[in-house]
C-alpha cells in the first residue's frame, strides 16, 4: 500500500478532521478515556470521530481501509501486535498511542506522541498505602506476563518503595489469557498466596487480576483484609464495588488521559513536523474499600496470636500458651478469634499442625512417629486419630495418594 500518496490525499480535503479512535472498551477505563476525548472535542473544535472497539474491530485491514478513505489522525490504546507495530511505523497520519508498547516507541519516526498514566506513582502509592495500614509479614505484586516476562514500571516502583524501608516484595506473573479462564496459573496463584507469610499485602497490576486474588483467597479460606489485604488498579467501579469484599483500587485519571491525547493529536495534525513526545498523566487517588481497610485492634490481637501459633505450633503449645502470649482473658481471646477468623484458637492450632504434618508426609520419607512429633503431637495415636478424623484415612494412606 502506498501510504505516501494516501497521506497527500488526506491533507488536501476540507471540513472537520476525521479521526479514528480505537480503544479497549471492555472496562471503565476505556470509557473514561473516550469521555476525555469527547470533552476536548466539544470545547475546542469539531472532529468526525470513527470509534472502533479493541481488539475485535481493530486489525490491519481496517486501518488500511480508513487510511485509504482519508483519515487525518489516530488515537489508539494499542496493546501490542507485530503486524500492527509494523503498520503503525509506516502510517502517514499523525498518531497518539495510549499505554503503547516500548517497541513502538523505539521504532516510530513520524508524527507520533505517547501518553501513559504515571505508573511509577501508581506503584509507589500502592506500597505507601499498605505501609500506612499497619504491620504486614509479607508484600506481593502480581503482574502480567510479557514475552520477556519483564518487570513493569508499576511493579518496580512498588518494590523500590518497600525496599526503601527494608521490606521485601514477592512477585508472581500471570499470562493475560489465563486471568479469567486458565487453570495452570490458578494453581500457581493458589500456591503463591499460600506461601506468603500472613498477614500479607498484595497489589495486582489491574482490577481483574485483583478480583482473581480475592476469589483465590475465598477458595483457600483466607480472610480479606484480615489475613490478606488486596489492592487493584483502574478503579473500575462496577468490578470493585460488587466484589466480595469490595475492592480498593488506585484511580488513574483516565478521563484526563483522553483529554491529553486529543489535545496532543490536534497539535500533531496542526504541526506534523513536531518531534515525538512522551507525556505522563498524573493519577488521582486510591479509592479505598473493604479489601484494604485498616485492621481494628481486635484483628491486630488475633494477628499477633496467629503469628505465635505459626512459630510455635510444632513445639506442642496449647490454647493457654496462646492466651498467655497475647495477655488477655481466655473468654476475650476466644471471642476475638471467632469474630475475626471464624475459628477457635484450638482450630487454628490444629490447622497449623496439619499444615506442617501434610507437608512432611508429602515431601519427606520421615516415619509417621517422626512426623507426629515434628508437628507438635506428643502421642502418635492422638495424631493418627486426629488425622483420620480430618482426612478419613490414615497418614500412611494419605502419603501414598499425595507423595511427590
Amino acid at each position: 500500500m502506498n501510504f505516501g500518496i494516501l497521506g497527500a490525499m488526506a491533507k488536501g480535503k476540507q471540513g472537520p478532521k476525521r479521526v479514528l479512535v480505537a480503544l479497549w472498551m471492555g472496562g471503565e477505563s476505556g470509557r473514561d478515556i473516550l469521555t476525555g476525548i469527547y470533552r476536548y472535542v466539544r470545547t475546542h473544535r469539531p472532529w468526525d470521530i470513527q470509534l472502533v472497539q479493541m481488539p475485535d474491530g481493530f486489525n490491519v485491514g481496517m486501518i488500511e481501509n480508513v487510511v485509504s478513505a482519508g483519515i487525518d489522525g489516530i488515537i489508539s490504546s494499542h496493546f501490542g501486535h507485530s503486524a500492527l507495530d509494523s503498520l503503525f511505523n509506516a502510517l502517514p497520519v499523525p498518531l497518539v498511542l495510549i499505554s503503547s508498547p516500548q517497541a513502538i516507541k523505539r521504532a516510530h519516526g513520524g508524527a507520533v506522541s505517547f501518553i501513559d498514566c504515571d505508573n511509577n506513582s501508581i506503584g509507589a502509592m500502592g506500597a505507601r498505602h499498605f505501609l500506612s495500614h499497619g504491620e504486614f509479614n509479607s508484600f506481593g505484586f502480581i503482574g502480567i506476563k510479557t514475552d520477556e516476562n519483564s518487570e513493569s514500571a508499576r511493579e518496580r516502583a512498588f518494590r523500590n518503595t518497600l525496599a526503601a524501608v527494608g521490606k521485601k516484595c514477592y512477585r508472581l506473573s500471570i499470562s493475560p489469557t489465563q486471568i479469567s479462564t486458565g487453570h495452570d496459573d490458578c494453581a500457581n496463584l493458589r500456591d503463591w498466596i499460600k506461601s506468603l507469610p500472613k498477614p500479607a499485602a498484595i497489589m495486582a497490576f489491574f482490577d481483574p487480576l485483583a478480583l482473581r486474588v480475592l476469589g483465590t483467597c475465598r477458595e483457600l479460606g483466607l480472610s480479606v483484609p484480615g489475613q490478606v489485604s488486596v489492592l487493584g488498579v483502574d478503579n473500575d467501579t462496577m468490578l470493585c464495588e460488587y466484589a466480595e469484599p469490595p475492592l480498593s483500587s488506585v484511580h488513574p485519571n483516565h478521563e484526563r488521559t483522553g483529554y491529553m491525547a486529543a489535545a496532543e493529536l490536534n497539535a500533531l495534525m496542526s504541526y506534523p513536523s513536531r518531534s515525538p513526545r512522551s507525556l505522563t498523566c498524573p493519577i488521582l487517588r486510591i479509592a479505598e474499600r473493604e479489601s484494604t481497610k485498616p485492621i481494628p485492634p481486635a484483628a491486630h490481637l488475633v494477628r499477633a496470636a496467629i503469628a505465635f501459633i505459626r512459630r510455635e505450633a510444632a513445639s506442642g503449645i496449647g490454647v493457654r500458651d496462646v492466651v498467655a502470649h497475647i495477655n488477655v482473658s481466655r473468654s476475650l481471646a476466644d471471642m476475638r478469634f471467632r469474630g475475626v477468623e471464624g475459628r477457635s484458637i484450638r482450630q487454628v492450632i490444629e490447622d497449623r499442625r496439619f499444615e506442617i504434618a501434610e507437608k512432611a508426609l508429602a515431601e519427606t520419607a520421615r516415619g509417621i512417629s517422626q512426623v507426629a512429633a515434628a508437628s507438635g503431637y506428643r502421642n502418635i495415636k492422638t495424631f493418627e486419630a486426629a488425622f483420620r478424623k480430618r482426612h478419613r484415612m490414615s497418614p500412611s494412606e494419605w502419603r501414598g495418594k499425595t507423595a511427590r
